[in-house]
Parts: C-alpha cells; structure tokens; sequence
C-alpha cells in the first residue's frame, strides 16, 4: 500500500482491515458518519464544525475483532476560503502515516505513534475526559472507575469527598446522565464544589440535557446575568447549555445575556461563538456582533478581538451568509463601522 494508490485517510483505513469512527472535536465531541467523514475529506462538503480555519477529528480504530486494542489519531485540517478540506494537506497527512506505519497500523508497534507533523495535535485534559466519555459510551466500552462514587456524590455531595473523583469519572456520568441524576443536580446545586461544577459543566457541553436540567440551567443563567460575582458559574452552565440545534429558549437566554451582562467580554463572547452557533439567528448574531465590536473597544484590542470572532463564525457553514449578509449591511452601523473597516482591509 502507497500513498499515490490511496486517496484517502477513510480508505487508507479500510484497505489496513480496521474497524473505525470519526468523532468531530471542533465544537464539542460529535461522532460523526463514515460517508459524511469521505465526503468531507473528498471536498464535497464543508466540516461543519470548524474551529480556526481548522477541521478537528478524533480518528479511533482497530482491528476488527471484539477483544481489539483502540488506537486514536487526533487530527487536524487547514480548509480554504470557501470552508472546505483542503486536499494536499490531507494528503501530505496521508503520505506521512504510510511512509510510518504502512498497512500494518494496528500492530504490535504502537500505531497510534505517528511522526510529528502539522496534522496532529494534543487534546487538554477536559476535551480528552469528554471524548474518551463520549467514545467509550458510542462504542459500548466499559465506563472509568470511579463512576458509582461520582454518582453518589450527586446524591450526598457533604458526605462524599469530591477531591477523590476523576476527571473521568465526572465525564463518563454526564454522558450517561438521566432524570434522576438531573434531579440530584437540580435539589444539590448550591452545596456541590466549584472545581465539581467546573467539570461537570465541561463534560456535558456535548451531551443532551434532561429537560429538567435544561431548564434549571436556562433560568439560573438569566439570573445570573448581571451578577459579577458569579461569573465562572453563568460561564459554565452556558458551556453546559451547548446544543447543535436550535432552541428558541436558550436563544431568548443568550440574547438576555447579551442585553443584561454588564460588560460583555471576550470569555463571555467566546463561549457564545465556540459553544453556540446553532442560536446564532440573524438577530442574535447581529447583537453579538454589537456587543463584540464593544467589547474590543472596551478592551483596547485594536479590532483583534471582533475580526477573530467573525472569522471563527463565517466559517461555519449554516452561518456563512448570515455573517457576510451582516457585515455589508452593517458598515455604516456606528458600532460596528470601525472593526468592519478593518475586516475588509485585511480581507484585502
């Protein structure tokens, strides 16, 4: 097997005899289809998670029998102006793990082990507990230990010590997480640990919420909102709310963030565009770009600030032409003409 007669990482895998999944990592962990993933890869439809100006994926396989070790490629794309793949750097990619590893990638030599390159990157802790969560729950693998004692610190969180639970374990419960769990959270909230919260916050941003919980946290983020003190906390639970479809109640909760926050800032605006696009409507795009073109003023970023969010945002498929129709009808907007201005300089 060589790298002119493999055209890419899906069949590359294929032709090595694995079993295999894709899972998106580029806002959130999402498995994603083995045809969406070639698609993808062939330039016939945009990552529809991108992240700065990358596609981010967490490539797991082995060989096709029950008891087989994983191996995991954490990888990372470059896509054009229009949003889409770009083709040499897979293929470079592609180049490297044959020169490497050839056909026998999930073999006695450690296949995971690739030389280093441009493609592949290290996943912080938080991000590496969510996937391995969300994998292992996809893939019917045993759960972390620790799972009970997570579990029962839901339920009497002043009896159990919260600083002997794993990251982990934290993760592997809110994947898995249900109504009777949500309740817990709900009826224990104000006596859980902050670095708890923190964690648990983390590991559900790509999980779907009991209706309870959802709920609770929609209305604990309004009040929150113009409470400075509880800053990290409404951070959180917005990091919790992440959904990829839209909800006309969490998108009325942003747009209050927006209105009542007294100072937006860059983490609030940056949760909002790395966790949130799906409630990004025409309205609440155009507010979050007022409050990013005010943050930036406030902060002295010299337009840094708006221009990256802007550019994380048009990449994004479903909010391409929402963003672009917004900055040409926006140019004369008073709030905005200054770092417009200085998005088409550099757009040239």
């Amino acid at each position: 097997m060589n790298s002119k007669s493999i055209h890419s990482l899906s069949e590359f895998l294929l032709h090595a005899g694995t079993d295999y999944r894709i899972f998106d990592l580029g806002r959130g962990v999402y498995p994603v289809s083995s045809q969406t993933f070639l698609d993808i890869e062939n330039g016939q439809l945009c990552p529809p998670r991108p992240r700065q100006q990358h596609a981010w994926y967490a490539v797991v396989f082995w060989q096709s029998n029950p008891q087989a070790q994983r191996y995991i490629w954490f990888v990372k794309f470059p896509l054009d102006e229009q949003g889409l793949l770009i083709q040499a750097s897979r293929n470079h990619f592609l180049q490297i793990i044959v020169d490497a590893l050839g056909n026998q990638i999930a073999g006695e030599q450690g296949s995971d082990e690739l030389p280093d390159n441009p493609y592949t990157f290290v996943p912080s802790q938080q991000l590496m507990a969510q996937f391995s969560a969300i994998a292992r729950h996809t893939l019917n693998d045993p759960k972390s230990e620790g799972l009970e004692q997570a579990g029962q610190y839901l339920q009497t969180p002043a009896i159990i010590d919260w600083q002997q639970l794993p990251v982990q374990a934290i993760a592997d419960l809110a994947v898995g997480i249900n109504e009777q769990q949500a309740k817990h959270i709900i009826n224990h909230f104000d006596q859980f640990s902050a670095p708890f919260l923190e964690t648990l916050f983390s590991s559900l941003e790509s999980v779907s919420l009991p209706d309870s919980l959802n709920s609770f946290f929609i209305k604990k983020l309004q009040a929150l909102a113009a409470d400075d003190a509880q800053k990290n906390t409404m951070l959180g639970i917005l990091r919790a709310l992440s959904t990829p479809e839209f909800n006309a109640e969490l998108s009325q909760a942003i747009n209050h963030l927006l209105n009542n926050v007294t100072q937006p800032d860059m983490h609030l605006l940056s949760v909002i565009a790395g966790r949130h696009d799906a409630q990004l409507d025409t309205l609440t795009a155009q507010r979050f770009l007022e409050a990013a073109a005010k943050a930036d003023a406030d902060g002295a970023y010299k337009h840094e600030l708006f221009i990256g969010l802007f550019t994380d945002l048009v990449q994004i498929p479903a909010l391409r032409r929402t963003m672009l129709t917004l900055a040409r009808a926006h140019q004369h907007n008073p709030v905005m003409q200054a770092p417009l201005a200085a998005l088409f300089k550099q757009a040239g």
